[in-house]
């Protein structure tokens, strides 16, 4: 069993007696933490689809100007 000493000045940090190690005992703000790692996360993979997206209509748009281009030409 842990044996905890609150840390002076900081309500969320406690001292393990036996090892010294400083403890967060916040688990909202780890909770947060993690919540805005996923949003981070979901951002970046939001970003990447949209970059794909654009690109593919970059070629799309490539492609259909060269068809209109061979179609004027054609005449």
């Amino acid at each position: 069993m842990m044996n905890l000493q609150p840390v002076e000045g900081y309500k969320h940090l406690f001292r393990d007696k036996e090892t010294g190690a400083i403890l967060n005992v916040n688990t909202e703000a780890s909770i947060g933490i993690k919540h805005a790692k996923q949003n981070r996360q979901r951002a970046k993979e939001q970003l990447e689809t949209n970059t794909n997206d654009i690109n593919s209509i970059k070629s799309e748009l490539t492609e259909i100007k060269t068809m209109l281009r061979t179609l004027i030409d054609g005449r």
